[in-house]
């Protein structure tokens, strides 16, 4: 095979290859936490039903941690370290959007109830395969990118996600409101389908197999595998309780249960304030795309000044914003100032997505890295899921103003934290644990 399409032979690859294969993350993202919260709304469910939905879908996202273990410890080398992974993560995808074809088809107009619970049901399973391919394509990136890339790559990586979730966003909204949930769910199939041909054609390192019967053999890699499950609970435990470690996680659990509860206010906000579903996904979507192109430009630029620096400015920026809408509500209803904070925010919200990815990927210790970052991102979507389910339990007694205030409280909660941070103290503590081991 021509290095061309092999990872660890081309930074062009590398970049356009994690951002294809975040691309197939957003897809699902777009559905789920875009297009059909909005089509609730629509069709009349509250805030709190469509906060309840989310959590449901969402729990996945929060248990990969228990994928991680498992994809450190059992693999096919001579196919790559992560993408057998990567490629059963995709099938899967693929086979479960098609299920969900079907159930939806079934169900028709039953959309109250227990019909919303058969979704949100079927709508975990499609996530189980979304969260464990999650899962692979990190461990891949964190496996073949070299460490001066990381900075570059997220920024490529989260402009992939981005794209997939506010295009796919927008196309589902379009196609459940004119053709249904089958076509929407089948639409997502197709396209993480193609690219499911792109993970089958590319290899992680020279001379690996393409399939499992085809030639080829396990390449070397610099860190060996670990050896057994109990190596890998030893060695996390001793990395994820560094106190720097546990200061990010605070942080991000914070700025995830905003998150978790942004999901369910923006649709049901958009909704009271006259739009469609479908007008609020593109509207969505056009905001994911330039965020995401904002993001992409000031990539290099986060690795030179301080991920921490940028992350704390996008914090204070979203909460100011957030703050504003709650104190002000009498300007909700003008367009203009609505647009320029939502603009502010997804902006804001992309930079905060790309920092805490490179970060935690700054916070892992190489011999346990894949396993250690799956366990940041499982805590990140669980903060999420909690902030769903605990907003779902009071969102009916609150107004939107005050759902506002009390996200722009836990954005300002969350850079306060960042002022204790202090990055360089915790690349010494790793170096010691490496000199140890």
């Amino acid at each position: 095979m021509p290095t061309s399409l092999v990872l660890t032979s081309s930074s062009r690859l590398r970049f356009g290859g994690f951002s294809l294969l975040y691309f197939a993350q957003g897809v699902p993202i777009g559905l789920f936490s875009i297009a059909i919260p909005a089509w609730l709304a629509e069709r009349g469910a509250s805030a709190g039903e469509v906060s309840v939905f989310l959590s449901i879908v969402t729990v996945p996202w929060a248990c990969k941690l228990l994928a991680g273990p498992f994809m450190d410890r059992l693999s096919f080398l001579p196919m790559g370290y992560r993408r057998p992974w990567v490629m059963f993560a995709q099938a899967g995808l693929i086979l479960s959007f098609v299920a969900l074809a079907g159930v939806a088809a079934a169900l028709g107009d039953a959309m109250a109830g227990d019909g919303v619970l058969t979704l949100a049901a079927a709508g975990f399973v499609v996530n189980v395969f979304a969260a464990s391919q999650d899962v692979a394509v990190d461990g891949m990136a964190i496996d073949v990118l070299p460490t001066g890339e990381r900075g570059r790559a997220n920024a490529f990586m989260a402009f992939g996600q981005v794209a997939g979730y506010s295009l796919y966003g927008y196309l589902c909204a379009a196609l459940l409101t004119r053709h249904g949930l089958p076509a929407a769910a089948l639409c997502c199939g197709l396209t993480v389908g193609a690219i499911f041909a792109f993970a089958t054609a590319v290899r992680e390192r020279p001379g690996e197999r393409v399939l499992p019967w085809t030639a080829g053999a396990a390449a070397e890699r610099a860190v060996p595998p670990p050896k057994n499950l109990a190596e890998i609970g030893r060695d996390l435990l001793r990395v994820f309780l560094l106190p720097m470690s546990l200061l990010l996680v605070a942080v991000d659990f914070l700025n995830n249960v905003r998150v978790g509860i942004s999901v369910a206010v923006f649709p049901t906000f958009a909704v009271d304030l006259g739009y469609t579903a479908e007008q609020y996904a593109a509207f969505n979507g056009w905001l994911g795309i330039g965020g995401a192109l904002v993001g992409a430009a000031i990539g290099p630029f986060i690795d030179k000044l301080g991920a921490y620096r940028f992350l704390a400015g996008a914090f204070v920026t979203s909460a100011a914003c957030h703050l504003l809408i709650g104190l002000a509500p009498e300007h909700a209803a003008n367009p203009a100032f609505i647009i320029a904070l939502a603009s502010v925010v997804q902006v804001a919200t992309q930079v905060v997505f790309i920092t805490m990815i490179a970060l935690f990927m700054n916070m892992c210790w190489p011999k346990v890295a894949a396993t250690q970052f799956a366990i940041y991102m499982s805590l990140a979507n669980l903060s999420r899921t909690v902030g769903g389910f605990g907003f779902a339990t009071v969102s009916d007694k609150l107004s939107f103003a005050q759902d506002f205030i009390i996200m722009g409280v836990l954005l300002l909660a969350a850079a306060g934290s960042l002022c204790f941070f202090k990055p360089a103290g915790h690349a010494e503590r790793l170096r010691k644990l490496g000199a140890d081991a």
